[in-house]
């Protein structure tokens, strides 16, 4: 596992001193009397960006550029020696195309860069879009309670990175979801936005079958999270996560790396007062066996663009992967059902429509759960 976590992030940078850098970029900030105004107009892409965004807000335009870019995109494919057989990109006829269209493609034949078309060497590093580059969110999502900020503090804004291990395979990870919170607030706060699936698993004594209105999230009751080696709990009950861990680690091996148990709880300390590195993913553990990887992405001053309200801030949620019902194939699964003969499988994920088609059944000792519900992007 180490080896996979140093291929995937890193390298670390070294710890980082919040107040200290936060005290050196506001003297830097303060101190520079801004960019020449000559020198500025000079380095502006302000026309680049137009075209850019003029061209892309064009449905004809970026239509004509999506379907390009795949049709290359298969070709280059189609010259490497693994390559999968891919579905073929029919073009329009060129005689057929808008003026407009033909424009911009002369327009693009006309760069005189050499590194502006793709070349067959490009192959070995294009990859397939992943779920993971996707976004639930359609805007920034504010917390629900956000942290109450001092009017007179200055804090950076931490920007941080959420990795789950894969379900296919134990030995990787994939990007769960990123926020965005200041420096001023605590491991807890950070806890708290942490958006997981195993935070919506019912409690085990409980039949109702019905979904609910709203479930909040439990993900701080019950967690550990290491940072260089030091376990940060979540002090609920004087036997918590943390204290757990360490003699876990006394028991199996002697091994054990020299973590130690922090003398202050998740919720007591801020993330100012935390050596963090860039880079380096930091341990967590919640709801009994659920593991995520924190991994800070960037530590750096406000800027007048940022909002000042609703820390921490959830920037992207990776959608989740739901499983289709067992009998259609077609929709999303929403209950699940033990002991039923007629299924041929328990338990069976089925959808409200195929369940309710296939009738009451007789044995009364038939179990059907409503499976959890995904709030990622909500």
């Amino acid at each position: 596992m180490n080896a996979t976590l140093e291929s995937l992030f890193g390298p670390p940078s070294d710890p980082i001193d919040i107040p200290a850098f936060i005290r050196t970029a506001a003297e830097l900030d303060t101190t520079d009397s801004g960019p020449d105004p000559a020198l500025a107009d000079e380095c502006s892409v302000a026309d680049l960006r137009d075209s850019l965004f003029d061209t892309w807000n064009n449905p004809t335009l970026s239509a004509y550029l999506s379907k390009d870019n795949e049709h290359n995109v298969t070709s280059l494919y189609s010259t490497t020696k693994s390559a999968k057989p891919k579905r073929r990109v029919n073009l329009p006829d060129p005689d057929t195309l808008p003026s407009e269209v033909i424009a911009l493609q002369k327009q693009l034949d006309s760069v005189n860069l050499t590194s502006w078309k793709l070349n067959y060497d490009v192959a070995s590093f294009i990859r397939p879009s992943k779920n993971s580059d996707q976004n639930a969110l359609a805007q920034v999502k504010p917390a629900p309670e956000p942290s109450v900020r001092l009017s007179d503090e200055l804090c950076a804004i931490i920007t941080v990175t959420v990795h789950t291990r894969s379900t296919w395979s134990s030995g990787y990870v994939n990007r769960s979801s990123q926020h965005a919170l200041l420096s001023s607030q605590s491991l807890g706060d950070l806890v708290r936005v942490i958006r997981c699936v195993s935070d919506e698993i019912a409690e085990e004594d409980s039949m109702d079958t019905r979904e609910p209105e709203s479930r909040p999230p439990t993900g701080a009751e019950g967690c550990v999270i290491c940072i260089e080696n030091v376990a940060y709990g979540d002090g609920l009950t004087d036997n918590d996560y943390a204290q757990k861990l360490m003699r876990h680690l006394q028991s199996v091996s002697k091994d054990a790396p020299p973590l130690t148990v922090a003398p202050t709880t998740i919720y007591e300390t801020r993330l100012s007062s935390l050596p963090l590195r860039i880079n380096q993913p930091y341990w967590l553990l919640h709801q009994g066996n659920c593991e995520h990887f924190v991994v800070v992405d960037q530590i750096r001053l406000q800027h007048p663009s940022d909002v000042t309200t609703g820390y921490p801030l959830t920037l992207q949620i990776t959608p989740a992967l739901l499983d289709l019902c067992r009998a259609c194939s077609k929709v999303p699964a929403s209950l699940s059902v033990v002991g039923d003969i007629r299924l041929g499988e328990s338990p069976c994920l089925l959808c409200a429509s195929c369940w309710r088609h296939m009738g009451d059944p007789d044995d009364p000792n038939i179990i059907v759960k409503q499976l959890p519900r995904y709030e990622l992007g909500r």
